[in-house]
């Protein structure tokens, strides 16, 4: 059972770099940080609240997110720089998601019935989110962020070794982190 394992985990690994990830780190759900704080930074101060669906309040409570994470047993860290110019750093978010879908989907159809996907950023197919479930134009591809569920990123990631700190000018380039939840 546990060589099953290790050769499943060697395939996800194999996925990982083939779509351009290099920069990743295998960790325990159970050691990132949720924090209620996050919620409230979400509803006072993001301009998504309450218009995108893969957003607060259409995502789970913070005490539910917390029981979530508690149902997995690995999850893969995923690093990345955004160093697109300002005018370019939406197409670099698109371009990064679809991968990241891509990467859940291959792991998926690799025996990981339960792979799921947080984001570094909310949903931004559509130039305006209709903010109802059955007007979503593409609801098999909408995945939260991980700040969308409540973890503090500053406080998880340098738990795993990684710096974060903010950003203080547009033109610095910018650590996005997105999760890749494994059963």
């Amino acid at each position: 059972m546990k060589d099953d394992a290790a050769r499943n985990q060697q395939v996800v690994e194999e996925e990982i770099l083939l779509q351009g990830f290099v920069d990743h780190r295998w960790i325990q759900p159970s050691d990132l940080v949720v924090s209620q704080w996050v919620r409230i930074k979400c509803m006072y101060g993001c301009p998504d609240y309450g218009k995108n669906l893969s957003c607060p309040p259409h995502v789970p409570s913070v005490v539910e997110c917390r029981d979530f994470f508690g149902e997995y047993e690995l999850a893969v860290l995923i690093h990345m720089v955004c160093d697109a110019p300002t005018v370019q750093t939406h197409e670099w978010v698109r371009l990064n998601q679809q991968k990241l879908l891509d990467l859940e989907k291959k792991v998926f159809l690799e025996g990981y019935e339960r792979a799921f996907l947080l984001s570094f950023e909310s949903c931004n197919r559509c130039s305006g989110c209709p903010s109802t479930v059955d007007g979503c134009r593409f609801p098999y591809t909408q995945r939260p962020s991980v700040e969308a569920f409540a973890v503090d990123m500053f406080s998880s990631v340098r738990k795993f070794g990684y710096t974060l700190n903010v950003k203080k000018h547009k033109g610095e380039k910018a650590d996005r982190f997105a999760l890749l939840l494994l059963k």
